[in-house]
């Protein structure tokens, strides 16, 4: 659970002011206050790392620049997020709102140091798990990074070189073996219940995380190892063959929130703050229009209806409208208010071509249709009960569940059974292993996605208005000719789209990856390059700290690119 995670200190520290550069990076690893870190017990330090690491990979459901890259959100009161990977650099390195340089991995480096002198091994193993979830999110955004000698400022290293992306899979790979055997080992020490916030001290849910993990990461890199010379179907087939990867509900990775204040609330929490984040961030047209073809159940969770619609009603007429235990108040504005013009915006067909988007009156289910000015459109500004200019009511918002402090649906998540479950699907239907079925991997990812949002298996009502929850008959589901596979290459299209809905809150780092690497679905690279002169960012360019204080690696690094920091050069896993 996520409460304030306290650093156990038994002695004061001295300040270094002297340093060789001005850089905040290196100015803090040459500080001795780091010492005190290593003044405790790893167990006390494992729960900061677990907190720290699930939280902040968890926030890229409020990073506006990953959720309109993976066509999921677009923000009012902002404009393209494609344009501003060409245009913002960052000053130091981001792991979402923390350089992971000098908070997640110095923490995991204590651990390390810390647990192997006590002999608590079970704990290395699990801050190596969370090393590899910092250093793959890192080596995905960026390319090459500091891997092996990172964080090695307490020993002199200030600068860092950048270990090849190749390298830094193959260390993972490694890390995530011996962290295997050791959670394997009945044998070896750690993982206290009552430090281990995510697990439990539970180690078979530590193991499965660790399989699956490396599973991703196969999966991810598997076409550039086997450019290489390096086929990983084998290590692929024996977690397939298996049963110590994640897959039930029980078994993700995901840290439950206390909700007693902000800093321990989900992300979206309307309880402290403004709720600018809650309200400005709008969905797609191209999402929407998604999930109400295939009536997604989804859809009723995660969304909540346009509250003031335009209509083809003669007067307004306000209603209330429940929808899985919630009432929303839904106004009718008649069409006769506004101008034709008002009533349309410029959007995009799923293959990228320009066309003019009319309001569809009466509708409760309307997304966005491009990033410009999302609170003006369709006459949206200024209407009654909005949240400023951080906000549009014609267009559909979050649901009250994802306004809440807490839930058992609101989680800081790192990876969920879901996802691994359509990994096994698209590893099964490209013969990269022999277990198992695509059918049964797909299908058995869509339920635990639906069984995640706690939408119940059953007889589907004729409509979700008026619920108190929402159920769906799962088989039915499955069987929706743009659900079921039918043994064709479009599979994978299908694969993809669900995989893609999935990751929808969720997991947006691991949805702008997976479209990275798989060009699915594909309307959402034709669509989200459309909007600016700019190609799809397959990366974020290095921060500034490197470029300053560290040429001489940052230069290497770049020369590994094709010699050009952009955003648009493809790192070696995408190549």
């Amino acid at each position: 659970m996520i409460t304030k995670s306290i650093k156990y200190f038994a002695l004061g520290a001295l300040f270094v002011s002297a340093t060789a550069c001005n850089d905040q990076l290196r100015i803090d690893e040459r500080q001795t206050a780091f010492d005190v870190n290593y003044f405790t017990y790893s167990r006390y330090q494992l729960t900061t790392g677990i907190v720290d690491v699930a939280k902040n990979y968890g926030k890229a459901v409020v990073d506006a620049p990953k959720g309109q890259a993976a066509l999921y959100f677009m923000d009012c009161y902002s404009a393209d997020q494609i344009t501003g990977f060409y245009t913002k650099t960052d000053p130091e390195w981001r792991f979402q709102d923390d350089n992971a340089y000098t908070k997640q991995l110095r923490t995991l480096a204590a651990i390390n140091t810390l647990a192997t002198n006590e002999g608590n091994l079970a704990n290395v193993a699990a801050s190596d798990i969370l090393k590899c979830v910092v250093g793959a999110s890192l080596t995905e955004k960026y390319g090459d990074i500091p891997f092996t000698e990172a964080v090695q400022g307490r020993t002199g290293n200030l600068f860092p070189k950048f270990d090849s992306q190749k390298e830094v899979y193959e260390i993972m790979f490694s890390m995530l073996d011996k962290a295997i055997a050791v959670l394997a080992d009945p044998s070896s020490k750690g993982l206290p219940s009552d430090h281990d916030v995510l697990f439990k001290g539970d180690r078979t849910k530590w193991l499965k995380f660790a399989n699956s993990l490396k599973f991703r990461l196969m999966v991810h890199s598997y076409e550039a190892f086997k450019k290489a010379g390096k086929d990983l179907s084998g290590e692929m087939q024996a977690i397939a063959s298996g049963t110590n990867y994640m897959s039930s509900v029980a078994d993700n990775a995901a840290l439950d929130f206390s909700g007693i204040e902000q800093d321990q609330s989900w992300y979206l929490q309307r309880t402290w703050g403004t709720g600018n984040e809650f309200t400005e961030q709008k969905p797609t047209k191209y999402l929407i229009d998604q999930m109400v073809a295939l009536d997604d159940p989804r859809m009723y969770v995660i969304f909540a209806p346009a509250f003031a619609p335009i209509s083809n009603k003669a007067t307004q007429v306000t209603e209330n409208v429940k929808i899985n235990g919630y009432t929303y108040p839904i106004t009718y504005y008649p069409k006769s208010l506004y101008e034709p013009s008002a009533m349309e915006a410029a959007g995009r067909d799923l293959s990228g071509k320009v066309i003019s988007v009319p309001y569809p009156f009466d509708a409760m289910w309307v997304g966005t249709p491009n990033p410009l000015n999302v609170h003006l459109q369709y006459a949206g500004s200024g209407l009654p009960g909005s949240n400023s200019f951080y906000d549009n009511r014609r267009i559909t918002g979050f649901s009250q569940l994802i306004s809440q402090t807490k839930s058992p649906a609101l989680r800081a998540v790192m990876m969920e059974s879901s996802e691994m479950m359509f990994l096994l699907a698209e590893a099964r239907q490209k013969g990269w292993i022999s277990a198992g079925t695509v059918k049964d991997y797909y299908e058995n990812g869509i339920r635990l996605s639906f069984e995640r949002w706690q939408i119940q298996n059953g007889e589907k009502p004729a409509t979700h208005i008026g619920s108190d929850k929402i159920i769906d008959n799962f088989a039915a589901y499955y069987k929706k000719p743009a659900v079921a596979l039918d043994g064709t290459a479009a599979d994978l299209d299908k694969i993809g789209l669900q995989k893609w809905l999935s990751l929808l809150v969720t997991n947006q780092t691991e949805a702008y990856t997976d479209f990275r690497r798989t060009g699915k679905p594909a309307f959402v690279g034709n669509i989200t390059t459309t909007f600016s002169v700019y190609e799809f960012p397959q990366r974020y360019v290095y921060p500034q700290d490197e470029r300053s204080n560290n040429r001489e690696n940052y230069d290497a690094a770049v020369s590994a690119l094709g010699g050009k920091d952009l955003p648009s050069a493809k790192m070696w896993i995408l190549k």
